[in-house]
């Protein structure tokens, strides 16, 4: 069940939990309101379990009930994007949606996430989430010895085949990010940076460009830099909100 509920899960038993995200189901798949007879046969329950359930928990009944975890859904809905904005500078729900359909676009496949200096620990973070949620995914040194070793191997059968660089430099013009970034780009590989300039050449390459901190210009030395832990918030809320958006396919069956 998603953790966003509020429910506390202590008080639910196994079976309890399936009907709770049962429901949940269907809110999230924006359907109409789904009635407590439907709730009931696909967890093969009556009708009457679930108001008992209802009442011990707390709610008038299945209606009540229903509208708590409606108004929950919206709420968590809402935070998402208004965190996104905050942290975000240029954040608006096509760049979220355009997030989600590439990290969708190549789940399948070896992908990469690149910075240098204090970026390489945002970068190595991005790693270890992605990795924790499925994904398969190395830094910037795996990067180059991959290509390395295609490089080594052009008459081989070993083309690359096209996935996803995420790069983080808040100049925008580190040039190990640069060199990484164009050789991905003659790959066929898609971009995704998080910079503090939108105005740089790393933007220009990108094809999806997160701003944080924006500046004109790139401060050294500068105390305090929110840059590299704001980018690493707003990869959470990002993630976060691919997981919120995934298509009812792409979620796990309900098992009954």
């Amino acid at each position: 069940m998603n953790k966003n509920y509020y429910l506390l899960t202590n008080l639910l038993t196994e079976e309890e939990t399936k009907i709770i995200t049962s429901i949940i189901r269907h809110i999230e798949n924006d359907e109409r309101r789904i009635g407590v007879q439907q709730i009931a046969n696909e967890n093969y329950v009556s009708p009457t379990y679930i108001i008992k359930m209802c009442k011990r928990l707390g709610f008038e009944g299945y209606s009540e009930l229903y509208y708590h975890l409606q108004q929950t859904a919206n709420a968590n809905e809402r935070a998402s994007g208004a965190a996104l904005q905050e942290l975000i500078d240029n954040y608006d729900e096509e760049k979220g949606r355009r997030f989600c359909e590439l990290l969708r676009q190549f789940q399948n496949q070896k992908l990469f996430a690149d910075g240098s200096g204090f970026s390489e620990l945002v970068a190595d973070y991005i790693v270890q989430r992605l990795a924790v949620c499925g994904f398969m995914v190395f830094n910037r040194v795996h990067f180059y010895d991959f290509m390395i070793f295609h490089e080594e191997h052009k008459g081989a059968a070993t083309n690359i085949e096209p996935s996803l660089l995420i790069a983080i430099s808040q100049s925008g013009e580190a040039v190990p990010i640069l060199n990484d970034v164009r050789a991905a780009k003659e790959r066929g590989f898609k971009i995704i940076c998080f910079t503090k300039r939108e105005d740089s050449t790393l933007a220009a390459l990108s094809d999806l460009v997160f701003i944080v901190e924006g500046s004109k210009q790139t401060l050294v030395g500068g105390m305090p830099n929110p840059f590299f832990g704001r980018v690493i918030l707003a990869f959470e809320e990002l993630v976060g909100y691919y997981f919120q958006s995934r298509k009812p396919l792409e979620q796990e069956p309900l098992q009954n």
